[in-house]
C-alpha cells in the first residue's frame, strides 16, 4: 500500500489570501468611488428640483395675484367705477370702499354671504375673503 501525504504549501495560501484581500480592497474602493459619484449626481438633481419648485411657487403666486386683480376688476365693473373710492388688500380680505349711494346688490348676488358689508354715513365698506375667491376659481 502506498500513502501519499501532501504537505501544505504556504506560498499558495499566502497568494490566495493576498488575492482575496486585494479583491475585497478593490470592491471597497469601487464602492467608495461610485457612492461619491452618485452623491454628486443626487445633489445636482436636488438643486435642479429646488429651482423648479421655486419657479412653480413664483408662477403660482403670480397666477394668484392675477386672479385677485381680475376679481377686483369684476367688482369695479359691478359697482360702477365712478362710485368706487378705493380698493385694497388687507390681510386676506379684498377691501372695497365706495360711496353711500352705491347699489351693492350685484355684489351681494355674486358673493352672497362671503361679502361682509359695513355701512356708515359717509361710505360703504365691503370685504371679500380672498381665500374663498381663490378656492372657488381653482375648483372649477
Amino acid at each position: 500500500m502506498i500513502v501519499i501525504i501532501k504537505g501544505k504549501n504556504r506560498n499558495q495560501l499566502i497568494i490566495k489570501a493576498l488575492s482575496i484581500l486585494s479583491l475585497v480592497g478593490m470592491f471597497y474602493l469601487y464602492y467608495g468611488h461610485m457612492s461619491s459619484k452618485f452623491q454628486e449626481q443626487n445633489e445636482q438633481l436636488v438643486s435642479k428640483l429646488n429651482i423648479k419648485i421655486e419657479n412653480k411657487k413664483q408662477d403660482f403666486s403670480k397666477s394668484i395675484e392675477k386672479l385677485i386683480y381680475k376679481e377686483a376688476v369684476v367688482v369695479v365693473d359691478l359697482l360702477d367705477q365712478k362710485h368706487i373710492e378705493s380698493i385694497s388688500v388687507v390681510k386676506d380680505k379684498l377691501l372695497i370702499v365706495c360711496d353711500y349711494n352705491t347699489n351693492i346688490e350685484p355684489i351681494l348676488i355674486r358673493y352672497g354671504i362671503n361679502a361682509l358689508v359695513k355701512s356708515t354715513s359717509k361710505n360703504i365698506k365691503i370685504a371679500l375673503d380672498i381665500n374663498t375667491i381663490v378656492g372657488n376659481k381653482y375648483e372649477s
